[in-house]
């Protein structure tokens, strides 16, 4: 692995060459750090022409960072609010309780502990819930979309990514999604399922990978864009 480093617009962008085949583009929170990971055999005058063409994204997404700065870590607490499937609740603890559990309703989460319980305990219990209820969700998902598009996926997984919504492997097919995404709405977790299904037939962010998203998912763009809307909570 080898790193360099270019100048787009005013921009220092970090090159970091892997033994991949296709270009990944992320930029880093919360001063808006681009890295750019390219193929070995790239020459940097081919690298300086996909940047170039991407200059208006990044500063795009470099000022969505700077106008929506990093939320304060949650401390898990009573009165903070979290989001589940695009909705805000109010997040409520219940001491004293002989079992741990999360239970919804229309307006609040409530978080069942024993007494005396500790941050990690409530995030962790949060988030086992959170992982919970997409694997619910998933399969029905999945069994709407194989068909469409015409893919098995072989195996799928949920965790926790901080630059991405999800990544596949077109070799194995097998799909992983970001736990996140249940805070999303409904939507948005199918949006990005759907995307990753499609990389399966095209590995790539060309024409026919859009052209593909757009004969399966339409409103593709619109979902897109409700993703990156942010969430303002403690969550």
């Amino acid at each position: 692995m080898s790193h360099n480093q270019l100048e787009i617009d005013g921009i220092v962008i970090n090159i970091i060459r892997k033994p991949i085949k296709n270009i990944h583009l992320r930029i880093y929170p919360p001063h808006g750090e681009v890295r750019v990971s390219v193929p070995l055999r790239f020459s940097m005058a081919l690298i300086h022409r996909q940047l170039e063409a991407k200059s208006a994204w990044i500063h795009a997404q470099r000022a969505r960072l700077t106008q929506n700065p990093p939320q304060p870590s949650p401390r898990f607490e009573s009165g903070e609010h979290h989001y589940f499937l695009g909705k805000s609740f109010a997040f409520v603890i219940h001491e004293n309780s002989q079992q741990a559990k999360i239970v919804i309703d229309d307006r609040f989460i409530h978080c069942f502990t024993k007494a005396d319980s500790t941050v990690t305990i409530r995030e962790v219990l949060l988030k086992s819930w959170y992982r919970e209820q997409m694997k619910a969700v998933l399969p029905q998902l999945l069994q709407k979309w194989e068909p469409i598009i015409g893919v098995n996926v072989n195996s799928w997984g949920i965790k926790l990514m901080k630059t991405r919504w999800g990544s596949c492997n077109v070799r194995a097919q097998r799909i992983w999604l970001n736990l996140n995404l249940i805070k999303k709405p409904l939507v948005c977790l199918e949006y990005v399922l759907v995307h990753e299904m499609v990389h399966l037939l095209e590995a790539s962010h060309n024409k026919r990978f859009h052209a593909l998203m757009t004969r399966f998912m339409p409103q593709w763009r619109d979902y897109q864009k409700q993703l990156e809307n942010p969430m303002v909570s403690s969550s």
